[in-house]
């Protein structure tokens, strides 16, 4: 059912026990949204766990109470309601127990067990999103593509849940906002956003510190990655499309992966180029690919061409094959796309 942030609010307030996930493979506004989620229902008096199969990746660990991650339901939590956030493709749920409950074929709730120590019968979901394509999952249902990040619509929901902004919380949101209007300068910037970030920032929270942290403290082995990248640089022949690849995902000492934030900005930052991209492993199958456009050029309605989507600016797909294969697959697709799209 799709459902207005007023009618989300009285479900939120109507639950006690919340389980909080994201999107695999989590960039900064995954992480925040669904840490600032989980604390503003903290913040409401209800008890959430934020619940992901893998770890937050290392750049966003200064994010507070992203310790308490959890990669699994505890048998004896019974929640009573689940919050999917900024995850526009169900098969792309973090958390497994929620995942499978949603994977095609759905089973219907009856037929689906236990998340936890609750039936999915006694559990209501809620998705919450910001991507102009979603598989818009679950009871309850909002997804508003103007939104800058998904952070910004727990924004939305403090004033309309009754919580007032704190350092954490506003950490959290303006970590998220942050990083998916790139610092503030992509055209999903809007004015909502910044006021919101100005009420985190006048409830205590330091942009400064977030902003040291997401860009200015990468790891040695960070800017070992971004320079392995950016080696692998090229411009087609239009001039107009550029892609950039990592063949081998790149892992630290310990055997995490190594992400650096601002890595699939830079095809799109050459003068000239209208569709950037940047490919890397997907696990052992295929090629995952960030899509970025530098003036007119609708990326989301790009990536749909490989069954991927995100916004006008910003964009994913997976693509099969080889990273080189799939790099000249994606480089003829985009000057194919631009010359039927931009003329």
């Amino acid at each position: 059912m799709v459902a207005d942030l007023e009618r989300i609010a009285k479900i939120i307030k109507s639950k006690e026990r919340f389980v909080v996930s994201a999107h695999l493979n989590a960039d900064g506004d995954a992480v925040a949204s669904q840490l600032g989620i989980a604390r503003l229902l903290t913040l409401a008096g209800k008890r959430a766990i934020v619940v992901n199969d893998e770890d937050v990746p290392l750049q966003f660990r200064f994010l507070p109470e992203a310790d308490a991650v959890a990669k699994s339901v505890p048998k004896d939590f019974e929640p009573d309601a689940v919050i999917v956030i900024d995850t526009p493709v169900r098969d792309k749920i973090n958390a497994g127990a929620v995942r499978e409950r949603f994977a095609e074929p759905m089973k219907p709730a009856e037929e689906a067990g236990e998340i936890g120590g609750a039936p999915w019968t006694d559990v209501t979901t809620i998705f919450l999103d910001h991507h102009q394509r979603s598989d818009t999952i679950g009871d309850f249902v909002y997804v508003d593509a103007s939104a800058s990040a998904a952070s910004t619509i727990v924004g939305r929901l403090m004033d309309r849940v009754g919580v007032s902004p704190e350092p954490v919380i506003g950490t959290q949101l303006i970590c998220g906002i942050m990083s998916d209007t790139g610092r503030f300068s992509f055209a999903n910037t809007t004015s909502e956003s910044l006021n919101i970030v100005a009420k985190m920032i006048d409830g205590g929270a330091r942009i400064n510190d977030v902003a040291t942290e997401l860009f200015y403290k990468n790891s040695f082995e960070a800017m070992k990655v971004t320079g392995s990248a950016l080696s692998t640089l090229e411009i087609s022949k239009s001039g107009r499309v550029s892609t950039m690849v990592l063949h081998e995902e790149a892992v630290d000492e310990n055997g995490q992966t190594v992400e650096v934030e601002d890595l699939k900005n830079y095809p799109v930052s050459i003068r000239g180029v209208e569709i950037g991209m940047f490919l890397r492993p997907a696990g052992n199958t295929g090629v995952r690919v960030s899509v970025r456009s530098a003036g007119d050029a609708d990326v989301n309605k790009f990536a749909d061409i490989f069954g991927g989507g995100g916004h006008k600016k910003a964009a994913g797909c997976k693509v099969d094959g080889t990273i080189d294969e799939a790099r000249k697959k994606l480089v003829d697709a985009a000057e194919k796309y631009l010359d039927e799209t931009m003329s």
